[in-house]
C-alpha cells in the first residue's frame, strides 16, 4: 500500500500563480488543493482531512490571508503555514500566530520555498 502523500493547500486569486505552484509541489511528492479566495479556504479547512500545510497569499477577496490563517489554527494549532506575498509590508499582522508562518515574497524563488515548506513540515 503507497503511503500517503502530504495534502498542501494554496490560497491565492492569481489563478496563474497558483497552478503553477501546485504543478511544482506536485512534481515535488505532494497532493495540492487550491482555494481562490478566503471563504473557499476556510470552507476546506473545515473539512477533513485537514491539509498538512496550508500556503497563501495575504491580500485575498472575502477573506484575507491573516483570517484563513488563524481559521487553520484553529483545525489544527500546528499547521505549518506559508505566506506568499506581494506586500510583505502586511506581514506584520501574522506576528500574532503561534508558531509564526514563514513569509515569502513574490516572485517566489521556488526553490527556498521548496526547502522551507519541507524543514516546516517534517
Amino acid at each position: 500500500m503507497e503511503a500517503r502523500r502530504a495534502l498542501v493547500l494554496i490560497v491565492d486569486d492569481d489563478v496563474r500563480s497558483a497552478r503553477r505552484l501546485a504543478q511544482l509541489l506536485r512534481e515535488d511528492g505532494y497532493d495540492v488543493e487550491i482555494a481562490y479566495d478566503g471563504a473557499s479556504a476556510i470552507a476546506r479547512l473545515a473539512r477533513d482531512p485537514v491539509p498538512a500545510a496550508l500556503v497563501t497569499d495575504l491580500r485575498l477577496p472575502n477573506a484575507d490571508g491573516l483570517a484563513v490563517s488563524k481559521f487553520a489554527r484553529t483545525c489544527r494549532s500546528d499547521i505549518p503555514i506559508c505566506v506568499v506575498t506581494s506586500y510583505p509590508n502586511l506581514a506584520s499582522a501574522l506576528d500574532a500566530l503561534d508558531p509564526k508562518p514563514m513569509v515569502f515574497t513574490k516572485p517566489l524563488v521556488y526553490g527556498d520555498f521548496s526547502a522551507a515548506l519541507s524543514r516546516m513540515m517534517s
